[in-house]
């Protein structure tokens, strides 16, 4: 008969191989893969979320992971802000428009604009959490000398999400969410450039796009950690089962619909004196044919000394970094990464930078406050 720590060892060997036969021989199409709340640690460890995520943010990205929680956690407020990292040349040409004169604008053309706002809030105890999350995304690229036009996306998603976490075992959690989201736009359309060029501010494009609609949508997930020293974690995430669709509330039509997203990831971590040290890998998006197996993998690493984080890893194919600076509640988190707008990496990079803030509360089983420095000293514990 196998020992507990062989039958984990088979488990995973089991788990890894699957993995792999799932992302072999997919079927590809051009595209960005836009997804819902996308964490700034997440981007700085390759885009890596399912299996280190922990606190009440675990509602957003993985509910299972909600049966590690131990009292209450206070995911008080958090802000995000980034968007393409521009160049030289991208300054320039911005340098030089004229809102008057459209031929300054020629200086864009083939140039694409990125920028992404985030916000959340999310409270939760043992196996129960409510949160709230919001995010903007506009992109615009200008191209068509003959007759201008920017190929413009925007999408705002509103969400607001319920969901707990059921044990299985001692380390094993079964996690559900429902959640109600408001879809603003989420298509691409084609805006002239005298539309753009006459918009008195940012929301003068956005009111361009007149779509809007509301849909429920449900995440599964199950999550497990061995007790051994590795502490190997393993998980498979359900988003959106189904795909969530959305019900015309504004516009010509609905916006489009979420689609499932399939995730497993792995991932060990390290307690060494004075730090702590998590390697992640993971697959996403694996039920969809049209994305190509080298945008699905995520490898992503974090290591953890008192009121600093320092992460890396490798998101569809290039390499990201970002760092997280702890002060009471207080957290302050940066991430530089790139996003493959084509069909495989290596064909059409966009390098993209992310900062933001956060301001999370804990309390233990006996109602002791804990800031975030403590609370990574009491999750070393735990494992």
């Amino acid at each position: 008969m196998l020992s507990s720590t062989e039958n984990t060892g088979v488990l995973m060997m089991k788990f890894l191989a699957s993995f792999i036969l799932v992302l072999l021989g997919l079927p590809v199409q051009a595209q960005e893969i836009n997804q819902m709340y996308r964490p700034i640690r997440s981007m700085g460890m390759g885009g890596t979320m399912l299996t280190t995520v922990h606190g009440s943010e675990a509602l957003f990205s993985n509910p299972a992971a909600m049966g590690k929680i131990e009292g209450l956690d206070i995911h008080l407020l958090s802000v995000g802000l980034g968007g393409r990292t521009p160049t030289k040349e991208d300054l320039d040409a911005i340098e030089d428009i004229d809102g008057d004169d459209p031929s300054t604008y020629n200086g864009l053309f083939g140039r694409r604009l990125h920028f992404l706002g985030t916000g959340s809030a999310a409270i939760a105890l043992p196996y129960i959490g409510f949160g709230y999350y919001t995010d903007y995304t506009l992109s615009l690229e200008l191209h068509n000398p003959g007759y201008p036009e920017f190929t413009t996306y925007f999408r705002n998603d509103s969400a607001y999400y319920v969901g707990g976490a059921y044990p299985l075992g001692p380390k094993t959690f079964l996690g559900l969410a429902l959640k109600r989201v408001n879809r603003w736009g989420g298509d691409v359309q084609e805006l002239g450039l005298t539309t753009v060029a006459n918009a008195s501010d940012i929301n003068a494009i956005m009111d361009q796009f007149e779509n809007k609609g509301t849909g429920y949508g449900v995440d599964l997930a199950i999550l497990t950690q061995a007790d051994t020293p590795l502490n190997p974690t393993l998980t498979v995430v359900w988003k959106d089962v189904g795909s969530t669709a959305f019900e015309k509330t504004a516009g010509a039509e609905a916006p489009s619909h979420i689609p499932q997203n399939l995730g497993a990831g792995v991932s060990l971590g390290f307690d060494l004196p004075g730090l702590d040290w998590i390697v992640a890998l993971e697959g996403q998006h694996l039920l969809d044919p049209d994305i190509q197996i080298g945008k699905k993998l995520h490898l992503g690493t974090e290591i953890s000394i008192p009121f600093l984080d320092i992460r890396a890893g490798i998101n569809q194919g290039y390499f990201s970094y970002g760092a997280g600076f702890d002060f009471f509640i207080f957290r302050l988190d940066a991430a530089s990464y790139t996003e493959e707008l084509g069909v495989y990496p290596g064909q059409s990079a966009d390098n993209r930078i992310m900062v933001g803030l956060s301001i999370d509360l804990s309390f233990d089983a006996n109602f002791k406050f804990t800031d975030n420095s403590g609370k990574k000293r009491k999750l070393k514990q735990r494992r």
